[in-house]
């Protein structure tokens, strides 16, 4: 089965020329009693100029009851497969149902894309449990969550500030695909403070869900993300979103974490599965909350890009651990010589990184390409500029998780920033044609073997490869990037 949110997000993107539709969608949501995972929702529906309703596939069997409002009764709404029909909602309709975020969790085998049960807490994107209007239109959305206990609920969505009664969250109809992580249920929650923007203070709300005990004490868990998110910021001159939301879940029996994922276009949220018997000596040692946390700080793509998304989150993440003293520049381009390879295309293919799909490519192939894109930047600058720069001024343009670029903007930025050609050339080689990087001769050239296991000092671009390691930006010794 397809990811809950895969699906989504392959089903409806925002068209670069189309302009903002009038109307609104508003839903009051009522948590989970104890002992309950079933959600109630109350959805209003002002102009959405279609009389068809959805979900997507995996939750659909689990809405029940879905009722439009008809004065002071309700009545049933015709159901087709996995969407309702109701003409009212062509212009505006109230409708009512009920999600059962338990048995979700259970037909989809609790993956965290769709539903995943926690001991008495369930974590889900936002998007399980939001009916919408199908297809949808540009219009502004507000979630208004009512819990009992303020304590037992959290999200990343972007929150307007609570009241007594509940909390408001808002943003763009088009941006539910990425609808934000939520949790019902008991937790453990802190906030931590990281450096922000101008100066100011960024907020990173953590949030450990059910009752599970780790090996490390939360004291620790609490320390370890904290740390994680200072890691970023020598990069991006500062955490890159001012607020994000993080949530610890469990895997049983295992020591290290087995996965993360970033869900952020509705506002910024993280979810890391920790194993249960994850020490607290070993959190340096973990890459994936560092991974999750980079991508924060660049923009996300619809419909394209995910080769350099996820492509510069695994370049950089080494990099930045590096940089942190929690690993070594050895350890770094050892990595690099012995995964990177995984990214060429298969002899033969003249696919780019564009046109294919497969994880190795979209990792390492990535990954290669951001390596040697830093490289040739590097050395055609004299050491001036790199791709740290393109980061951050992608940043100081706004381009953060929460937004959409598109490759071509990100492409543009660099060629600006660096005064260079390199990654137009290199997108047009390598992304649109498909030619192989010499993964090889590049890695000669910065010193490191073919297996990454030697290192020769006197290789010409010796001088980038410790600049890529250590972020010096001095390089004393760049006038070896000269030839002759």
């Amino acid at each position: 089965m397809m990811p809950l949110l895969v699906l989504a997000t392959s089903a409806c993107y925002r068209p670069a020329t189309e302009a903002s539709a009038r109307g609104s969608w508003s839903y009051e949501v009522d948590p989970p009693a104890a002992g309950s995972r079933v959600v109630t929702v109350e959805a209003t529906f002002d102009g959405a100029r279609t009389e068809r309703l959805g979900i997507p596939r995996e939750a659909a069997a689990h809405v029940k009851e879905l009722k439009v409002r008809e004065g002071d009764s309700l009545r049933p709404v015709e159901r087709r497969n996995n969407e309702w029909f109701e003409r009212s909602c062509n212009f505006r309709c109230t409708v009512s149902y009920t999600v059962d975020l338990g048995e979700m969790a259970d037909a989809c085998k609790d993956e965290v894309d769709c539903a995943r049960r926690v001991g008495p807490a369930t974590l889900s994107p936002a998007l399980a449990w939001l009916v919408h209007p199908v297809p949808r239109t540009d219009v502004p959305v507000t979630v208004r969550v009512h819990p009992p206990d303020a304590a037992q609920f959290a999200s990343g969505m972007n929150a307007v500030e609570p009241d007594a009664t509940g909390t408001t969250y808002s943003f763009r109809s088009f941006d539910l695909d990425e609808g934000s992580f939520t949790a019902f249920g008991p937790m453990r929650r802190t906030s931590i403070d990281v450096p922000g923007k101008d100066g100011k203070k960024a907020r990173l709300d953590l949030a450990i869900l059910g009752d599970t005990k780790y090996a490390m004490p939360d004291s620790a868990i609490r320390e370890w993300v904290e740390e994680a998110a200072n890691v970023t910021v020598p990069l991006f001159g500062r955490f890159p979103v001012d607020r994000a939301t993080l949530f610890v879940v469990p895997a049983k029996g295992e020591d290290e974490v087995v996965f993360g994922k970033v869900l952020s276009l509705a506002g910024a949220s993280v979810v890391v599965v920790l194993g249960d018997k994850m020490p607290a000596s070993a959190r340096h040692k973990d890459w994936v909350l560092v991974h999750e946390l980079f991508h924060l700080g660049f923009p996300t793509f619809r419909g394209e890009g995910r080769w350099l998304g996820e492509g510069l989150a695994t370049y950089y993440e080494p990099i930045l651990r590096a940089r942190a003293g929690w690993t070594s520049e050895a350890e770094v381009f050892r990595q690099f010589a012995r995964n990177m390879p995984r990214g060429q295309p298969p002899r033969g293919s003249s696919a780019g990184l564009s046109a294919r799909d497969d994880l190795d490519t979209i990792y390492w192939g990535g990954a290669m390409f951001c390596l040697a894109a830093d490289v040739r930047i590097r050395e055609e600058t004299r050491g001036k500029r790199s791709l740290d720069d393109v980061i951050r001024a992608a940043l100081d343009k706004g381009g953060d998780a929460t937004r959409v670029w598109t490759v071509r903007d990100v492409v543009a930025l660099a060629d600006k920033v660096t005064g260079t050609n390199v990654l137009s050339e290199m997108y047009e080689r390598h992304a649109a044609r498909g030619e192989r990087i010499d993964l090889d001769a590049l890695l000669s050239s910065l010193g490191v073997s073919a297996d990454g296991k030697e290192v020769d000092e006197t290789r010409p671009l010796a001088w980038i490869r410790r600049g890529i390691a250590l972020g010096d930006r001095t390089y004393e010794d760049a006038e070896l990037a000269q030839t002759p």
